[in-house]
């Protein structure tokens, strides 16, 4: 029987309005995908299928819906302005952290939480004063501030926060082992991974970090062993707020923050190894949601789209399996070339034309695995000709190639202003099918877990 258009509202108002009489939301964990469109979503699921790996979990959530994105100062948001939304619920300009068009501080889902006695999480991919997570710990004029956000963090409200590190401004003497001592000599406690065992034991305020000195953790595709990943970060931090923060609750953002990285490189093989990296750390998430459904909210969205990506490439068809060909992301792959074919001190001519097409048949599957025709090898022999001190351009039209062939293809390597995806489950989820806009998202995370502001 289907309900009438007046009885379906009712009903969903019916719903809202069961949830927001009294807070049950008690754990709240906040998926931010940055640069994560729709296309992202999509294409990332495709590419599972067709290699047999499992769909992509939050894209199945039972409340999906689309927001927009747009910041105050333009149609196209960057991370400051879109984490800023996301974090507090305000529009303000691109470029800005945790302040309003006017650059007056405004408090965020970590503030409120915390205020209300809630344990507090931020955990990300990337550098930790990166744009999506500082604001959730800092309110400055720009992004760029990055040592204001580092020392800002220090005297936060945030219980539990995790990253690759923190990035050097510029040229500054205060890098990450000046802010990681910083920490501790603020009484933070550092944690060094991938693995963090014993934090559930501790007390006060944890740092989590990866085990090496770096500002972002290595892609999902090039990782080593002994490298740590965002879902060690997760399982980290839900260790440590459960244990102390178990019986009040808690609020957790945690970002993927280098699915935006891949975008902006045009790199669709590293963009799908991304997101599933993400999933992965939603499963963490989902096996605590099993322990306490009546009591969870998780709510997946995306800050922005980045790169226009759009799914097929002339042909009426998508061959997604040919990005298993690829080796190693865009960046790995040019420094893998290039120490091959010019390494230090070596006579800066063009390589063998032969040597380059085993190269990229080794590590893209181009003529082995991908077809090539002859004009794209003519165009390619060409760059490799041109290459005389390095081959980035020959190997960036050659992951191309590939990408075609796969059917991603990217419209440029910057933001769009689509609308992005929101995903949720679990208490009172029903809450968001209104949510239209990314600035409806804080508040109404804050209503149902009861964070008065």
């Amino acid at each position: 029987m289907k309900l009438s258009r007046v009885l379906l509202p009712a009903l969903l108002l019916a719903v809202l309005c069961s949830c927001s009489k009294t807070p049950d939301v008690k754990y709240v964990f906040y998926f931010i995908g940055d640069g994560m469109g729709i296309n992202q979503v999509f294409g990332t699921e495709k590419f599972n299928q067709a290699t047999g790996r499992q769909d992509v979990n939050f894209a199945h959530f039972p409340v999906r819906g689309f927001v927009t994105t747009h910041s105050s100062s333009s149609l196209v948001t960057d991370s400051a302005a879109g984490g800023t939304a996301l974090a507090s619920g305000v529009k303000t300009y691109n470029s800005a952290i945790g302040v309003d068009p006017d650059t007056l501080a405004v408090t965020s889902l970590t503030d409120w939480a915390s205020a209300n006695g809630f344990g507090t999480g931020v955990c990300t991919s990337v550098g930790l004063n990166h744009a999506t997570p500082a604001c959730f710990i800092a309110h400055t004029s720009t992004r760029k501030n990055y040592e204001d956000i580092s020392t800002q963090y220090l005297s936060s409200p945030v219980d539990f926060a995790a990253g690759a590190g923190f990035i050097r401004e510029g040229k500054s003497e205060k890098d990450n082992a000046y802010f990681i001592q910083a920490s501790e000599q603020a009484g933070i406690k550092v944690f060094r991974g991938p693995s963090f065992d014993g934090i559930a034991n501790a007390t006060g305020r944890v740092l989590c970090l990866s085990g090496k000195d770096q500002e972002d953790l290595p892609y999902a595709i090039d990782r080593q062993e002994g490298d740590t990943k965002l879902a060690d970060f997760v399982k980290a931090g839900i260790d440590y707020l459960e244990a102390n923060f178990g019986k009040k609750g808690f609020f957790f953002m945690i970002e993927g923050g280098k699915i935006d990285w891949a975008s902006h490189a045009d790199d669709a093989a590293a963009m799908v190894h991304e997101l599933n990296d993400m999933a992965e750390a939603m499963d963490v998430v989902l096996a605590f949601y099993e322990r306490h459904p009546e009591q969870t909210l998780i709510v997946v969205t995306a800050d922005h789209e980045t790169g226009g990506l759009m799914l097929g490439s002339g042909k009426y068809e998508m061959t997604p399996e040919l990005l298993l060909h690829q080796t190693a992301s865009k960046d790995v792959l040019k420094k893998k070339f290039n120490d091959a074919f010019f390494p230090e001190g070596a006579k800066k001519t063009a390589p063998n034309w032969a040597e380059v097409k085993e190269f990229l048949s080794e590590n893209l599957g181009l003529w082995s695995s991908v077809p090539v025709s002859a004009r794209t090898e003519a165009a390619l022999h060409n760059l490799c000709d041109q290459s005389k001190s390095n081959g980035d351009a020959l190997v960036v039209e050659a992951i191309d190639v590939l990408t075609r062939a796969a059917g991603y293809q990217w419209s440029y390597g910057t933001h769009s202003g689509s609308p992005v995806g929101l995903y949720v489950k679990g208490k009172c989820a029903e809450s968001f099918a209104r949510i239209e806009d990314n600035t409806g998202i804080a508040p109404m995370i804050a209503s149902l877990a009861g964070y008065r502001h």
